[in-house]
């Protein structure tokens, strides 16, 4: 079940695409340390939902078709967005703690390095498949702010319940190579390119309260101007 596990998570998430032909019982075997008998039913089974096809003396190809739903988040009225993209979709959090402020967000965040933030680490998916890794460091709210709520409500509804409206979003667009933690979660290899948001929320008295990096999946996210 593990094997047949880790190939459907590959098919569905897009790394085995339509057509790609899978290793043989006998390489699947020695390279999961797995008996050939146990690779042939993995395969068996894939095939058996329509995944891959098997074909004597060909291989094993896959047949799904991965067509993903790209959400797509305007520039223009960024806030508005970022409410709707809240709506269409489901975050799961990975971590809470409250930590000693790294040099980029004690800068971002105008603090003395070390001085005390909540920093949140939370997983975004749309259609059951992740598509955003997010951190987020954030002024010490208080005990209101916690990993219950954020599983439940908005960040932006919750700073507004907690007293502090965003009124400015301080944001920056990149790239990188996902790291090692951001890789696992999102389900893909490391050093795979992503697609980088460097985001500080300014607040109505014009102080950052809170600076969150979001590494984003290409394949199923993309920012969309005119």
């Amino acid at each position: 079940h593990q094997v047949y596990s880790l190939l459907r998570r590959k098919i569905e998430g897009g790394e085995l695409r339509h057509g790609a032909l899978l290793p043989s019982e006998i390489e699947l075997a020695s390279q999961l340390g797995v008996s050939r008998v146990t690779a042939k039913r993995a395969l068996d089974d894939l095939e058996a939902e329509g995944y891959v096809e098997r074909r004597r003396g060909r291989g094993t190809a896959v047949t799904w078709r991965y067509e993903p739903r790209l959400i797509r988040a305007p520039l223009n009225g960024m806030l508005e967005g970022l409410a709707v993209m809240g709506k269409e979709t489901r975050i799961g959090v990975l971590s809470f703690d409250q930590i000693a402020a790294p040099k980029n967000a004690a800068e971002a965040l105008r603090l003395l390095p070390g001085s005390p933030v909540q920093r949140a680490v939370r997983l975004r998916y749309l259609d059951g498949l992740p598509f955003a890794h997010y951190t987020s460091w954030t002024r010490p709210l208080g005990p209101a702010y916690n990993a219950n709520v954020l599983k439940d409500r908005s960040r932006l509804e919750l700073f507004k319940t907690l007293g502090f409206t965003v009124v400015e979003v301080d944001q920056v667009l990149s790239a990188c190579g996902a790291p090692p933690d951001a890789a696992l979660a999102l389900g893909v290899s490391p050093g795979t390119p992503l697609l980088s948001v460097s985001r500080t929320y300014i607040d109505q008295h014009a102080r950052p309260i809170d600076h969150l990096i979001g590494l984003y999946r290409p394949d199923r996210f993309q920012y969309h101007m005119k």
